[in-house]
């Protein structure tokens, strides 16, 4: 019997082996080691033939796992996965085999003991998630269905949706809870143990390798549990998969950026389509994509319109900052509610999304802006506060280099300036009006060190700090039940960004950030300071009238012919050599637009960011009629177009970045 295996590395083509003596019912998905060149590869049976006509002599398999193989739907997730992304099925496997036990010993290992154990909740429920968590038992256990768990902040979702996945357990089956950001899952699994009493397992690429073996074989081999975990969780191997759970289904951290282009949640839908199973996904901001599929009533809507606790969802003010005096960054209403927190013991969050002290650093003599060598794009200046340690950052290749107060253009000294405000510079200006306050940073760049964010965390919930300045980290699922008032600064900058999606992600932002507000017995306040007070989407998430926003930004979106009213695919052609690009650019839009007709095709120009790592960047973006089967075509004809090597194509269809 000759087999045809699929090996994990990056070529379209197949390798024939001998099934041997010990191998006496071959599968296709089952998992083989073979001789490939000189070393012992992994690979998978990915067809089953009687005869080839090949002349050389065929090698015979060196292992087979009679127990492990990949299951049914997991090939067709994996061929999905190829097709969408127009990526090698090998390159996909990649991901998938990622968690695999490389040596025999470790292919031994036992089921992980209590992670399929649970206790029944001594949670208080409002009469509104009793309602939501029975419909939810509802659902069909082995039946695809999509559920959109729209709840405001505060209003206990995970709560909620965690009955049905204690329902999953307990029939035997898998359940695999997605968080979009990795330094959240140790609070996801630390909130379910402690409400739930089950341990669940945290899979993401940080974790030890000894210990994603243990959980991919545990849920290759089919015994219940519940992982917790990021994009890579999806790529483990389900054997018995019973439910997902898409946690912020909104966030854009879903959208993969690199080797595999694609949004994780929406590949979550088809992971749970493939298996017949139920999936939720749960957002206080659903995405404009799940709330449209939920009009057309593609997707079905649980609504949960009450916060926990007797709390109440907190004050919204729009702050002119045109009419603000003195060139500061805290408006005078602000600082006299922090003042004001400060005496009665309650915390102020400060909502910030731009890391580091300043955007970019300018001389003030020649105007000289200081630039990455590698992407021609301004430094970012970090820790400008220890002159000794201040470090100019590229935000795009991470290239990292001391900070000297002098202009290599005109090579004046102590003459550069810092236009623009990070994270770092509002500390510095609150650190001077609150001087024996206790203040924390909460930004990814302050909590790299294991342990750092625990401390943190466990602080803020212990009222130990009383002003919290944090980025995006802050507005992530986090329950801080002493942040009285929040000021949101600078949303201009997201307002306007390079985006069709610009309004929709800074109303989620808002919304988000603010629902950090008032999460006990007492009413909130929420700050958003703004040149654009006038603004629509301002407007209406200043008077939280959240339905009113949808509809109108879905109008927006119908009129301008944009998603989700249409596909769009985002063509990047890179090389080292501008010229080269541009040419390849040219040729690749002239052969989609003399194929195939009746398509918008914009382009090509130069990306936003037109030089990253040293490689040059153009951009075609296509705009089709949704679901339209030309999307396939288009795809497969662009992967048949073979470049020189120093060109790189990169397809990325439904794109959330056009930079």
């Amino acid at each position: 019997m000759i087999l045809e295996i699929l090996l994990p590395i990056s070529t379209d083509k197949r390798f024939f082996y001998k099934s041997n003596k010990k191998v006496s019912n071959p599968k296709i998905g089952n998992i083989v080691k073979v001789e490939f060149g000189r070393k012992i590869s992994v690979g998978v049976v990915w067809k089953i033939v009687q005869k080839v006509n090949f002349n050389k002599p065929i090698k015979e398999i060196e292992e087979f796992y009679e127990d492990l193989i990949l299951s049914t739907e997991t090939i067709k997730s994996i061929k999905f996965l190829s097709e969408y992304t127009c990526n090698k099925e090998s390159n996909i496997l990649k991901f998938f085999l990622s968690g695999l036990p490389t040596s025999s010993k470790n292919l031994c290992l036992k089921k992980i003991e209590n992670c399929d154990s649970f206790q029944k909740p001594k949670l208080e429920l409002t009469i509104e998630q009793e309602k939501a968590i029975q419909d939810l038992y509802s659902l069909d256990k082995k039946k695809f269905d999509v559920l959109v768990l729209d709840g405001i902040t505060g209003s206990g979702k995970t709560r909620v949706y965690m009955h049905k996945v204690i329902e999953s357990i307990k029939d035997g089956f898998q359940s695999l809870i997605l968080v979009p950001e990795i330094i959240l899952t140790e609070q996801w699994v630390k909130e379910i143990e402690k409400d739930f009493g089950i341990k669940a397992l945290v899979y993401h690429s940080s974790i030890k390798k000894s210990v994603r073996e243990k959980i991919w074989l545990n849920m290759n081999l089919g015994y219940p549990g519940i992982v917790v975990g990021t994009r890579s969780s999806l790529c483990i191997p389900f054997k018995n998969l019973g439910l997902i759970v898409v946690d912020e289904e909104h966030d854009q951290s879903y959208k993969q950026q690199d080797k595999i282009i694609v949004n994780f949640r929406d590949f979550a839908i088809v992971r749970s389509k493939n298996s017949s199973c139920p999936i939720i996904l749960s957002s206080a901001t659903p995405s404009l994509e799940t709330f449209l599929n939920y009009l057309k009533k593609k997707y079905k809507k649980i609504n949960l319109t009450q916060r926990v606790n007797e709390s109440s969802l907190p004050h919204i003010s729009l702050i002119d900052m045109k009419l603000e005096k003195g060139g500061t960054f805290i408006s005078k209403k602000l600082e006299s509610k922090i003042i004001e927190n400060l005496k009665s013991n309650f915390q102020t969050l400060l909502f910030i999304n731009k890391r580091g002290y300043a955007p970019f650093v300018m001389c003030k003599n020649c105007g000289n802006t200081r630039m990455c060598p590698n992407c021609n794009f301004p430094y970012v200046l970090h820790n400008f506060s220890n002159k000794k340690k201040s470090f100019l950052l590229c935000h795009l290749c991470n290239l990292r280099e001391s900070f000297v107060n002098r202009c290599n253009s005109c090579l004046k000294n102590d003459c550069m300036k810092f236009p623009g405000i990070g994270i770092e510079k509002i500390f510095e200006e609150v650190k001077k009006k609150f001087s024996t306050s206790k203040i924390v940073l909460l930004s990814s760049d302050f909590v790299k060190r294991k342990g750092e964010l625990k401390r943190i965390l466990k602080e803020i919930i212990h009222n130990k700090v009383n002003i919290i300045i944090g980025t995006q980290l802050v507005s992530k699922g986090h329950n801080f039940p002493y942040i009285k008032t929040v000021g949101i600064l600078n949303i201009d900058n997201l307002l306007n960004d390079f985006d069709f999606r610009s309004y929709e992600k800074t109303f989620q932002q808002i919304t988000q950030v603010s629902g950090r507000a008032g999460r006990k017995k007492f009413k909130g306040d929420v700050f958003i300071q703004t040149h654009q007070p006038n603004h629509p989407v301002l407007m209406m998430a200043n008077e939280n009238k959240k339905s009113k926003y949808y509809e109108w930004e879905l109008a927006n979106r119908k009129n301008n012919f944009q998603p989700p009213f249409c596909n769009m695919v985002s063509i990047i052609i890179e090389s080292v050599f501008e010229k080269e690009a541009q040419f390849f650019s040219q040729k690749i839009f002239s052969s989609i637009r003399s194929k195939f007709k009746n398509i918008s095709i914009l382009g090509p120009v130069p990306a936003i960011i037109f030089k990253r790592n040293n490689r040059f960047r153009y951009r075609i973006l296509l705009k089709l009629i949704k679901n339209n089967s030309k999307q396939n075509e288009i795809k497969k004809f662009i992967s048949t177009i073979l470049p020189t090597n120093s060109i790189k194509i990169y397809i990325d269809v439904d794109p959330i970045s056009f930079l």
